[in-house]
């Protein structure tokens, strides 16, 4: 009897897209683990700065430090993702994220925290196109859309949970443990990173997939330069959120456990929506995706002007609505990527987070000059300025897709 029921597990075959589930849990995970140190010393900045002299300036330089990093290092991040093979790259992105945290925990001074979070940008930029490869790799088409709002979730998810070690270690010398129980969650994520399994089946087909020449890329260079920039710009008001929030809301009189509960209610709305929108905007053809992504920065860019209102009603207004659309974008952007770049997609996104990553950079910096210069009113509605300059460009790259799916009928 053995020797009838062995030949029959060994025959088994695999059903298409068997194990991505797990493949997704540990990219998320990750994911959570290597994006959360930037809103993590954002959020936990005031009390840093009751322990040593940490200003606004020194946090906007910090973040753009690590933003920088990533933008120089992401498009090299996406080729070397595509060298190591996704599971490898992630587990030393991963690792890096470890040390960083570490360096930081231990930091003595400002300076070393500016240093120690600039440095984490290199995992930073190995991770995110290893995410995408994977999500492309293993995940079957009709649930992609899915997936990649699964994974952007990560995101919104890193602020959620520095907003809850905010609540936890509110004290002015606890900061230091917040910092420590996200080093530990490194770890964790390491155990979760898995391998995805491939059966003789699909890595046949994997073969005669690479064998074939790839398409041409849709919309050509000009596409990609409207996507870099929407980009870009998506993210200089994105990224100035979570690092800015909590001393915004200082000033509007609100207290630590406050500002965590709105930080909190922010990042779940934010995560709601990025499933949502990538969920059921996957449904929507070609290009039209895009304009699911214009769209919602255009209603973002309204909730980052609320945050320049003196009122503290409408400043948790505005919180929600800005992280709800105006940074749960990111999901539907990278499928759009993904679509508009098929066997490309490491190279394409690694592109792509380059300029989210460089929009990470001039976010803080434009938005500590215009606080120190103009007063926080002032500097909100240049961050809303930005979400509505993106949403425009991202409507270029969409009718720049619909001209070439024209051109190829």
């Amino acid at each position: 009897m053995s020797e009838t029921v062995m030949p029959a597990r060994r025959a088994r075959r695999r059903e298409p897209g068997e194990g991505s589930g797990r493949a997704v849990a540990g990219v998320v995970v990750t994911m959570i683990s290597v994006s959360a140190p930037p809103f993590l010393v954002g959020t936990v900045a005031i009390q840093v700065a009751a322990t040593m002299a940490f200003s606004a300036a020194q946090l906007g330089t910090a973040v753009a430090g690590y933003y920088l990093v990533s933008a120089v290092v992401s498009p090299m991040g996406g080729r070397l993702a595509g060298r190591l093979g996704p599971t490898l790259a992630m587990r030393v992105a991963c690792f890096g994220a470890t040390l960083g945290l570490i360096g930081i925990a231990l930091a003595p001074s400002a300076g070393a925290i500016v240093v120690a979070l600039s440095l984490l940008g290199l995992p930073n930029a190995l991770v995110q196109p290893a995410a995408n490869q994977v999500l492309s790799d293993t995940v079957p088409v009709h649930r992609q859309g899915v997936a990649f709002g699964l994974v952007q979730s990560a995101i919104p998810s890193a602020t959620l949970l520095s907003g809850s070690l905010l609540a936890i270690f509110g004290a002015e010398n606890q900061w230091r443990a917040a910092v420590w129980s996200v080093v530990v969650l490194t770890l964790v994520a390491q155990l979760a990173i898995r391998r995805p399994r491939t059966g003789p089946q699909e890595a046949a087909a994997g073969r005669q997939v690479s064998a074939r020449p790839l398409p041409a890329p849709l919309g050509g260079a000009p596409l990609m330069t409207a996507l870099v920039l929407g980009a870009v710009l998506a993210s200089m008001a994105a990224t100035t959120l979570p690092s800015f929030v909590a001393s915004t809301g200082a000033a509007r009189g609100m207290g630590p456990g406050e500002v965590a509960t709105v930080q909190v209610l922010g990042s779940l709305t934010c995560i709601g929506l990025r499933v949502l929108a990538a969920w059921r905007g996957s449904l929507f053809g070609e290009w039209r995706v895009l304009g699911v992504v214009a769209a919602m920065l255009l209603v973002g860019a309204a909730g980052f002007g609320l945050l320049a209102v003196p009122s503290a009603t409408v400043f948790c207004v505005g919180v929600i609505v800005a992280y709800a659309f105006g940074w749960g974008w990111n999901g539907l952007f990278n499928l759009s990527v993904s679509r508009a770049r098929v066997g490309r997609v490491s190279a394409a996104t690694g592109l792509t987070q380059g300029g989210v990553f460089l929009g990470g950079v001039l976010g803080p910096l434009v938005f500590a000059w215009a606080l120190d210069a103009r007063g926080v009113g002032t500097a909100w509605l240049i961050v809303a300025v930005a979400a509505f300059a993106a949403s425009v460009s991202i409507v270029l790259a969409a009718s720049r897709w619909a001209g070439a799916d024209e051109v190829k009928e």
